[in-house]
């Protein structure tokens, strides 16, 4: 009679030749032909069996290969630490049939007649508990003594990257990897989504990070000089500045909040706009009633004023000192979007080129009859669904760097037309806004207030009349801006020059 054999360690560092050894020779008492081994390196604890490579592989074959009706284990604890996962693997092969033979308890699933051994069943039962049992014990005072220690700033294992353990134990900076570490936060704190800076990483240090992996390092306190640990808080060496910390973090907070959520009625100057009578000012929008605005919190003020007028008004605003100001960095973010673009391409080439190697050697094998027609075809049919996913891709890529292209062959768009995008981008550029029976002030961060008189009603009653593409062609600014940055500095030197000059 054939069988498998499964066979385990906790660790990469655990050596399973000694396992090879006893498992064969628990087979030859068996009498039991032993036809592939199978085996996994990770801990039991904290993973279930299905989520195990060898064991998975194991399952696969022993559908493939109906005449194989044997498993050959040599402790209970190699299926597993948890009770629940014991008896579900011991049930599920007990339905198909298959027998499983324990070497250190010298008992077998099913009898000779094939029927399910109750003895064998009960004592699994009792030692899937006990193991159980000793797991939680062990990690208990495992958590026990890592509280001891990380008091000392000690608990320390190494495995935060741009860290390593000290002589003493405690947390250092690696100088090898610290270099990427402070990259990843500046390309990040730029507003540079997680796939381009994996790219541009990789292209730079030759690390082939993960999304997951880079949005774990930028959350991480660590870096910042912040080690946390359970109630603990405990300061190491800083990477980064805590600046530059909290300018990355808010950059992907702001991403996340805006990939999936969508709001209908977005107030771009939520918190910041009041009635010059000092309450605040609330939106009130009915499609119904062609109702658009703003409403002062007092109902007897009864004072108001045009939602989306206002947001024009401040759009118009803000693009005329962004033309000063952002153009620079803008044009500067599409190169960056470019180059990354194509260190991905050139990424994903090397993986395609990888990819028909192992086509073409695996062709070789099946030529050579060291494969089977089915091991090539599924070889085959995978690879090939990988390569058009990597060309697909690609294409995907190039279109980007096209379109990146053309913009900077055109005039830069300063800010997002999504309310939401754009309330966050000018949320630290608008300071407040306060409406008046007349007219509304607009206080604008580090350069100025503008007086904007309050639009008349009928005439923008008209205008949303007009087909989309027709209205407010020929709105512009109001005329009464304030003086500019320049000329005031101008007028205030000349005032000094004139009146305080000895």
């Amino acid at each position: 009679m054939e069988a498998v054999a499964y066979l385990r360690v906790s660790t990469q560092e655990q050596s399973l030749e000694r396992q090879y050894e006893d498992i064969k020779e628990f087979a030859s008492k068996k009498n039991l032909a032993l036809v592939k081994i199978f085996e996994d390196k990770i801990s039991a604890t904290k993973t279930k069996t299905d989520e195990r490579v060898g064991f998975n592989e194991m399952k696969k074959y022993l559908q493939m290969n109906e005449g194989v009706q044997n498993i050959l284990v040599l402790e209970i604890s190699r299926l597993g630490r948890k009770n629940n996962d014991i008896q579900n693997v011991v049930e599920e092969y007990i339905q198909k049939g298959i027998n499983i033979h324990i070497k250190d308890l010298n008992i077998s699933t099913l009898d000779d007649n094939g029927k399910r051994s109750f003895a064998s069943e009960m004592m699994i039962s009792l030692l899937g508990v006990m193991s159980s049992n000793e797991t939680r014990i062990l990690g208990s005072r495992i958590s026990s003594g890592k509280m001891s220690r990380a008091r000392k700033n000690l608990a320390f294992g190494g495995k935060i990257i741009g860290y390593k353990k000290g002589e003493d134990g405690t947390p250092m900076i690696n100088e090898a990897e610290a270099p990427m570490i402070e990259k990843i936060f500046e390309l990040a704190s730029k507003d540079l989504g997680m796939r381009n800076i994996s790219a541009l990483i990789e292209s730079e240090f030759g690390w082939k990070i993960a999304i997951g992996t880079l949005s774990g390092i930028i959350r991480n306190s660590f870096h910042k000089g912040e080690r946390k640990y359970i109630d603990l808080e405990l300061s190491v060496p800083a990477i980064v500045s805590k600046e530059l910390w909290q300018k990355a973090n808010d950059s992907i907070n702001n991403r996340n909040k805006f990939a999936s959520r969508t709001n209908v009625n977005p107030n771009i100057v939520q918190g910041k706009i009041k009635c010059a009578c000092g309450n605040v000012m609330h939106q009130k929008v009915i499609p119904q009633g062609r109702i658009d605005c703003f409403i002062c919190k007092d109902e007897k003020c009864k004072n108001s004023i045009n939602r989306p007028w206002l947001f024009r008004m401040i759009r118009r605003i803000v693009e005329r000192h962004a033309e000063k100001t952002k153009d620079e960095k803008v044009r500067e973010n599409f190169k960056l979007q470019i180059s990354s673009n194509k260190v991905k391409i050139d990424l994903n080439n090397k993986e395609i080129e990888r990819l028909e190697n192992r086509l073409r050697r695996a062709r070789d094998l099946y030529i050579d009859l060291e494969l089977t027609k089915e091991e090539y075809n599924e070889t085959k049919s995978e690879t090939s669904v990988k390569i058009e996913q990597y060309n697909h891709i690609n294409k995907k890529l190039k279109e980007s760097i096209l379109s990146s292209e053309n913009a900077l062959k055109t005039d830069i768009k300063h800010f997002n037309e999504d309310l939401e995008l754009f309330k966050n981008e000018i949320k630290d550029v608008i300071n407040s806004v306060i409406v008046d029976k007349e007219d509304v002030a607009i206080d604008i961060y580090g350069w100025s207030v503008y007086y904007l008189d309050k639009p008349n009603p009928i005439k923008l009653g008209w205008e949303a009349r007009k087909p989309l593409n027709e209205r407010y062609i020929n709105e512009k600014l109001p005329l009464r801006h304030p003086i500019s940055n320049d000329d005031l500095e101008m007028m205030i030197n000349d005032y000094i020059s004139n009146n305080f000059t000895a």
